[in-house]
């Protein structure tokens, strides 16, 4: 067969560019509404390392000490675990990744009515739910780096979608330098989460029912996730 590979051209990725996340139901189901997602191009680094059930290892001894026969199954990923470094500290970010609770601004002050800051979730709290985690990042091809081919280019982006995830924040050093927003947490498979939080899915059918997919996008697709990009809550619409 044929390759069908998108300016049938090999290609390489690297560079972070985006973060989207998204609310999700309880039946993990995206979250519609004006404050349901995130776009942010603060995210300086990524990790998804696997996580696997180990599989069948028979090795059976005779009674002279040899082995009779060996059988063995392949390792099963059961979950990705996830981890990223993010720039801004963004209260409206962090409470839709972790959960917890908003601080608002009281009248009189001098921000009335805007999200000032964040409380974290403690265990007294309900579970915060899931989100939809993605992160974007740029391709290069073999022998032509960044440039694509006339006609029929290659995908100049990637993304890279854990369709349930759940976070928690991480470490913070007070110190003299830039600090971080880093989290980790683990993403599991969702069968609800059809073409995705802003439908913009570009694959036939639904988003695979898995922890873990890859996904090509266009120039003119990623310029329209990179027209929302900003600090602070995101409209969702299903």
């Amino acid at each position: 067969m044929a390759s069908a590979l998108p300016g049938d051209i090999c290609v390489g990725q690297h560079s972070v560019c985006l973060l989207r996340a998204a609310q999700l139901n309880a039946d993990c189901t995206p979250v519609s509404g004006a404050d349901a997602g995130i776009i942010t191009p603060g995210i300086i680094t990524a990790t998804a390392t696997p996580e696997f059930i180990d599989g069948a290892n028979f090795e059976p001894v005779n009674g002279c000490g040899d082995i009779a026969w060996t059988y063995e199954t392949r390792n099963k990923i059961r979950r990705y675990t996830v981890a990223g470094e993010l720039t801004y500290f963004d209260h409206e970010a962090m409470a839709l990744l972790f959960g917890g609770q908003l601080v608002v601004g009281r009248a009189g002050t001098p921000y009335p009515a805007k999200n000032i800051g964040w409380a974290s979730p403690w265990y007294t709290d309900d579970d915060p739910g899931n989100v939809y985690l993605e992160f974007i990042v740029k391709t290069a091809a073999e022998g032509v780096g960044d440039c694509t081919t006339p006609g029929d280019p290659f995908p100049p982006y990637v993304g890279h979608i854990f369709p349930k995830a759940t976070l928690v924040p991480g470490d913070r050093t007070f110190e003299f330098d830039a600090a971080t927003l880093t989290f980790d947490g683990f993403s599991v498979s969702n069968p609800n989460i059809g073409i995705g939080p802003w439908g913009d899915w570009p694959g036939v059918g639904n988003i695979p029912n898995t922890g873990y997919i890859q996904v090509s996008y266009s120039q003119a697709e990623y310029d329209d996730m990179l027209a929302l990009a900003a600090c602070g809550h995101q409209p969702v619409s299903t």
